[in-house]
């Protein structure tokens, strides 16, 4: 319905800038953007949102912030779980440690959900409450309108049903366009059936001049208003206001009318520096951004061919990613390519960890069957009592053993540990027999210690077989005596076959016998002590270097005497060569007697 124009239903100035069009800019963001989100950033966002009056027109953004933290949630126990395999764990004995913020979002959006329905009912209430009112208000209006009461009590009530619109909130949307035409067209019908003064009018106009003045001061008032947020949503709320403020003249509609529209230019131009210094910071942080996907593609590419270098490179990953996370947001102009390009580098690297933990996984298994071999080969010799051998068997494995890569964590301490029982308990076993065996080994050193003496004190009968007995049954017992260590066996022997030899030459000295029986009993004996056929021989090589020696000084001899016999006055000189010559063929005889009873070796 048309109003009459004289009296105009739209006050509100032109081009006033319609500040609930970016009144929530800041807050609103793109699905792009609330993907490129931490877990932290996403909580701050929602205790963002909490804190609204209205949170109606966020319940999608929130929707799909809880849809993205749920996705974080999977991806971090994917990445924990394969570190946790990665490092052996079983799967099923995986338990992720609880992160407060996954507690925290949980509970803000239940807040959050919960605040919403309680919003939304008591909006609907509200609106429906309001709607009864306001078409109340028209009805009172048309009744107003059939001119039953007299022309001043009309006006009153008239005034008394427009400070009550003006006062009364918002209704059903669908509502809001038909209830205003209504209550206009009947304004303007209640100026034109009761065909007002102009007394009258300029009556109704000063009380709506004094209305608009005051909407005017309380919006310069805004202009002193720290917060931006506050001042636009006061500024909404005075402008709701204007519009369902009375008529002016058009001179003073227009003089404040522009009051009021520089007020909100004003906080418009507040609004538009502050969205320029929000679009720097945001290709600030598109920088920071843009740097933190080359670094990511730098290490995605980087050489990840040990656990060490993977291990590092993971966790300057996370270290990016956290950076990520705390860089604020991009200009929307972006529309996404920088959190796509990040996405696709962080995908690779971990596509590329993932490549190299499977052929760990792959050579560790490998690794793991061959440790257990060589335990299956240690634990079958870990009972041996072949000391010796089984202990260079095991020292050989244990080699071995060093030479096998690693196995994954879980199976590291297992496999060793079984490994090294088998190998203590066999050098155990071997360490309590040889301190037993140590233990009658110098208990022989001291038998055969006392045997020496016995036989470097032992008196030869006058009669040699007597003689020869006591020696024999002296050389059974030394060789009953058993073993001794082998760092005492050579001095032992020694002493002892030094012993015997005395005994025999004591033996010789005290009861005559031929030199074949002596010489024949001398290396007998001998014989009969390790290393005694090298002693022989060397023996029998000293006898014939003597002899050589003595051959040669008995031919020179020779030769000096039959020079001598030529000479003159030389017998004191032939005396003494001939006697030298004489002592040294004996001694050549005597040798010559000894080396022929050495037996042949």
């Amino acid at each position: 319905m048309q109003a009459n124009e004289s009296h105009p239903i739209q006050t509100e100035p032109q081009d006033m800038p319609d500040i609930r069009e970016e009144e929530n800019d800041e807050l609103m963001l793109s699905e792009d953007e609330i993907t490129s989100l931490g877990k932290a950033q996403l909580a701050d966002k929602l205790e963002e949102f909490l804190k609204l009056e209205d949170i109606q027109s966020f319940s999608g953004m929130v929707r799909t912030i809880k849809d993205r933290f749920d996705e974080l949630v999977k991806e971090e126990y994917q990445l924990k779980l394969k570190r946790f395999l990665q490092d052996g764990g079983i799967e099923s004995d995986f338990t992720p440690a609880p992160d407060p913020l996954d507690k925290k979002i949980e509970s803000l959006y239940k807040i959050f959900n919960k605040k919403k329905v309680g919003q939304r009912e008591q909006k609907e209430k509200t609106a429906q409450e309001n709607l009864s009112t306001k078409k109340l208000i028209i009805e009172e209006l048309k009744e107003l309108l059939k001119g039953a009461d007299s022309f001043s009590k009309s006006y009153n009530k008239f005034q008394a049903l427009q400070s009550k619109w003006r006062s009364t909130g918002d209704v059903p949307q669908k509502d809001v366009r038909t209830l205003r035409e209504n209550y206009h067209f009947l304004v303007g019908k209640f100026y034109d059936i009761v065909k007002i003064s102009n007394e009258l009018r300029e009556l109704d106009r000063k009380k709506n001049l004094e209305l608009k003045t005051e909407l005017c001061e309380k919006a310069e008032r805004l202009i002193e208003e720290p917060s931006l947020k506050k001042s636009l949503d006061g500024l909404r709320f005075l402008q709701e206001t204007w519009r369902e403020t009375g008529l002016l003249s058009r001179e003073l509609n227009d003089t404040l009318g522009q009051r009021f529209k520089a007020v909100a230019d004003k906080l418009y131009e507040r609004k538009k520096e502050h969205t320029i210094l929000l679009k720097q910071q945001q290709e600030n942080n598109l920088a920071v951004k843009q740097a933190l996907c080359l670094a990511l593609e730098t290490l995605s590419v980087s050489d990840l061919s040990s656990l060490k270098a993977c291990r590092d490179a993971s966790g300057k990953a996370e270290a990016i990613w956290a950076e990520w996370q705390k860089t604020g947001f991009v200009p929307k102009s972006d529309k996404g390519e920088c959190w796509k390009r990040f996405k696709k580098a962080r995908q690779h690297f971990y596509d590329t960890l993932d490549l190299f933990y499977a052929n760990q996984r792959r050579e560790f298994g490998q690794n793991l069957q061959k440790k257990t071999d060589l335990c299956l080969r240690a634990e079958a010799i870990q009972e041996s009592t072949d000391w010796s051998s089984s202990a260079e068997e095991l020292k050989k494995l244990q080699v071995e053993w060093k030479s096998i890569g690693s196995v994954s964590y879980k199976d590291s301490d297992k496999i060793w540990n079984r490994f090294r029982k088998a190998c203590d308990y066999f050098f155990e076993r071997r360490t309590l027999h040889l301190e037993a065996k140590e233990n009658t080994l110098r208990g022989n050193v001291q038998a055969k210690e006392s045997l020496v003496s016995r036989m470097e004190s032992l008196q030869p009968s006058a009669e040699l077989s007597q003689s020869l007995e006591e020696l024999k049954k002296t050389q059974e017992e030394w060789t009953a005596l058993g073993e001794v260590p082998l760092r005492e066996n050579d001095r032992l022997n020694n002493a002892f076959g030094k012993a015997v030899e005395n005994f025999i030459e004591r033996t010789r000295v005290l009861t005559p016998v031929e030199d074949k029986i002596f010489y024949r009993l001398k290396y007998e004996q001998l014989l009969k002590y390790p290393q005694g056929q090298e002693k022989l021989k060397k023996l029998r090589s000293e006898i014939q270097v003597k002899i050589n020696k003595l051959q040669t000084e008995v031919n020179q001899l020779e030769n000096n005497l039959s020079f001598f016999g030529k000479s003159k006055n030389s017998s004191p000189i032939i005396v003494e060569y001939e006697q030298k010559l004489l002592e040294s063929k004996q001694q050549v005889q005597e040798l010559q007697r000894e080396l022929k009873y050495i037996p042949s070796i």
